[in-house]
C-alpha cells in the first residue's frame, strides 16, 4: 500500500485536458478543496492549442505545497483521450486513482467519501459514484441516479448487460484501484476517443466488478464541445469501431449467440445511413428483420412506453 505521511493511502487524481483553458482553473482548485490529504496531482495536456498548458503550469506552481507530488504532462502531438489516459496512468504514484476530464469539478469529499467506502471492503477495487450533470451556469443542475439494480446484479450479468445494452458506468465517476488497471493494460489506444467503455469491459472480464457508491460526487459539464454528445464526432467513430471489432468476438465467449448475429447485422446496417434515400431505408428494415434480438427490442420499447 502506498501511504501519506498521515498514514492514509495516496491516491492520484489525474486530470486529463484539451483546449480546457475556459474551464481547467474550476477543475484544479476542486481538487485543491478536496478534504482527503493523501493526494498526487498528474496533469496531462493532449496538445492543447490555447492556454492550457500555461493556466496549469502558473497554478501548479501556487499551489504545488498542497500535493505530496505534482506533475504537468505534454506531447508534441494530439494523440486522443484513451493515451492521454494511459499517459496518466503510467505517471501515477497512487494506489487509487481518481481521472476527471478538464472541464469537470469533484465535490469536496469525492476522494474522501470514495476512500472510506473502497476501505469498507476488501473486494472493492472498482467504484463508481453518482453524478450531477450541470451547464456552464452552475445553478442547473440535474442529479444522473445511476440503476441500483444493474449494480445489484451478479457479476456475470453485470456483464452480458455491458455487452447487449451498453456501458451503464459513467467514465466521470469512476474511481479505482491503480494496480488493477495497469495489469488491465489501461486504456485501449486502438479507439483514441472511447477511454471507459473497452477499460470496464476488461475488468468486468477478469471476474472483477464495480461497486455503487450513492452519494453525488462528481459534477459532469455539458457543453458545446463535449466530444461524447455529439452524434457525428470521433467519439461516435471510435465506439462503432468497438462495437463492430470487439463485441461480436466478447458476445461469442459468453455463448450468446443471438446476439452475436444481431451485432453483425447492426455492423452491416452501418453501411447505409439513416438519412439515406429511401433504397438505404429499405435496406437497413431489411436487415433489422434478419435479427430476432430486434424484435425482442422493440417489444421491450413498447412496454417501457406503456
Amino acid at each position: 500500500m502506498v501511504e501519506c505521511e498521515t498514514g492514509h493511502p495516496l491516491v492520484t487524481v489525474i486530470v486529463i485536458t484539451y483546449n480546457s483553458a475556459k474551464f481547467v482553473r474550476e477543475t484544479l482548485n476542486s481538487i485543491r478543496s478536496q478534504t482527503y490529504a493523501a493526494l498526487e496531482l498528474v496533469i496531462t495536456d493532449d496538445c492543447s492549442s490555447d492556454a492550457t498548458v500555461d493556466i496549469c503550469r502558473k497554478w501548479i506552481a501556487d499551489n504545488n505545497s498542497r500535493f505530496s507530488r505534482t506533475e504537468l504532462i505534454t506531447v508534441g502531438k494530439n494523440t486522443g483521450i484513451s493515451a492521454n489516459c494511459n499517459r496518466g496512468l503510467d505517471a501515477a504514484g497512487g494506489e487509487w486513482v481518481k481521472i476527471i476530464a478538464g472541464d469537470d469539478i469533484l465535490e469536496d469529499a469525492c476522494v474522501a467519501e470514495n476512500i472510506r467506502f473502497v476501505l469498507s471492503d476488501p473486494d472493492i477495487q472498482c467504484v463508481s459514484c453518482q453524478i450531477t450533470v450541470f451547464s456552464d451556469d452552475l445553478r442547473k443542475c440535474d442529479q444522473v441516479v445511476l440503476r441500483d439494480d444493474l449494480f445489484e446484479l451478479p457479476q456475470k450479468k453485470q456483464l452480458r448487460y455491458l455487452l447487449t445494452k451498453g456501458n451503464f458506468i459513467v467514465g466521470a465517476s469512476v474511481f479505482f484501484n491503480a494496480q488493477l488497471v495497469r495489469e488491465m493494460g489501461g486504456c485501449n489506444e486502438r479507439y483514441p476517443m472511447l477511454d471507459d467503455y473497452p477499460l470496464i469491459l476488461k475488468i468486468y472480464q477478469a471476474g472483477k466488478r464495480f461497486y455503487l457508491l450513492k452519494k453525488p460526487l462528481v459534477r459532469y459539464r455539458v457543453h458545446g464541445c463535449n466530444v461524447s454528445l455529439n452524434p457525428n464526432s470521433l467519439f461516435s467513430v471510435s465506439l462503432w469501431k468497438f462495437y463492430d471489432e470487439v463485441i461480436p468476438g466478447l458476445l461469442l465467449e459468453q455463448g450468446m449467440f443471438l446476439h452475436y448475429w444481431h451485432a453483425k447485422v447492426t455492423a452491416f446496417k452501418r453501411r447505409f445511413p439513416e438519412n439515406g434515400n429511401v433504397f438505404r431505408k429499405l435496406v437497413r428494415a431489411g436487415l433489422s428483420m434478419l435479427s430476432p434480438v430486434s424484435y425482442v427490442m422493440a417489444l421491450e420499447q413498447l412496454f417501457d412506453e406503456t
